[in-house]
């Protein structure tokens, strides 16, 4: 197991924002990540790719990164074994060299396998594509009795951003999916086609939290484009979206987070984050 201490966490999420913690901690093997999960008596925050966190400038709560856990791919017959610190990139382009494909609308997403799953990442809500859509199995470890656990994938266990995961008290080590046959050039095209859409739609010329809230009202976000509390700005381009446009806070992203639920209460809208705002 890799130990650091006092270690700025600005490159392990996606926002770029720094945030001091007094102990990382990186478990390479399922027996570490129990026994390491065991014997933490405080709380501790699990940190996979960092896509949909927002961390405040000092932690002292332990972290214990998942990101060097199981980073395998493991291809047998029609199924693939995938490690949750995979990161979907890299699961992509392997399944482009075995012509199968399914998932590059995921391509431009800053993401790990088990993040993905957890979240049940996808595309927007109208357009009903999530990675669910392959999930076969997953195996977990539940630390309600320190026991790893398979569970076999029921469609109508996941819907938008939801996952069976999110309702249980566990880690994700790894997932079984089955995708689709796709010629190489296909994917490729594919791949394509969605890092152009993100480079013109999804503001992703500066760091982001990707979407803000899971649920809430269009009207609101559309108000809420170019909207800016110190160098964190709700994007032009890309609505439910905030940018750091600079040298973005903690305290700058959660005063616009508190913004926008307020603007949601004056039209009688409710929602729902998707990020989770990590307390200091």
């Amino acid at each position: 197991m890799i130990i650091h201490s006092n270690t700025d966490l600005f490159s392990h999420n996606t926002m770029k924002l720094h945030s001091i913690v007094d102990k990382v901690y990186y478990p390479e093997s399922n027996d570490e990540l129990k026994e390491l999960v065991s014997n933490t008596k405080t709380k501790y925050i699990l940190l996979g790719a960092g896509s949909n966190l927002i961390l405040p400038a000092r932690l002292s709560i332990p972290v214990i990164s998942l990101m060097s856990l199981n980073n395998e791919i493991v291809l047998d017959g029609e199924n693939v074994k995938v490690g949750c610190s995979v990161r979907i990139q890299k699961l992509i382009r392997s399944l482009q060299e075995h012509n199968m494909g399914g998932i590059e609308y995921l391509y431009s997403v800053p993401a790990s396998v088990g993040g993905l799953v957890y979240m049940n990442g996808g595309r927007g809500k109208s357009m009903n594509l999530a990675i669910s859509d392959f999930l076969k199995s997953a195996d977990y470890l539940d630390l309600n009795d320190m026991t790893i656990k398979t569970y076999t994938a029921n469609r109508s266990d996941f819907s938008y951003r939801h996952s069976p995961f999110q309702d249980m008290n566990a880690i994700i080590l790894s997932a079984t999916f089955k995708f689709k046959s796709q010629e190489p050039e296909v994917t490729e095209s594919l791949i394509k086609e969605r890092l152009e859409y993100s480079q013109k739609h999804l503001a992703a010329d500066k760091p982001s939290c990707g979407s803000v809230f899971k649920t809430g009202n269009r009207i609101v976000y559309r108000l809420l484009m170019g909207m800016r509390v110190g160098d964190a700005m709700f994007s032009k381009k890309k609505s439910n979206w905030i940018s750091n446009i600079g040298n973005a806070s903690y305290n700058d992203i959660c005063k616009l987070i508190k913004r926008a639920q307020l603007l949601h209460k004056l039209f009688l809208s409710r929602c729902e984050l998707e990020v989770k705002v990590i307390e200091g």
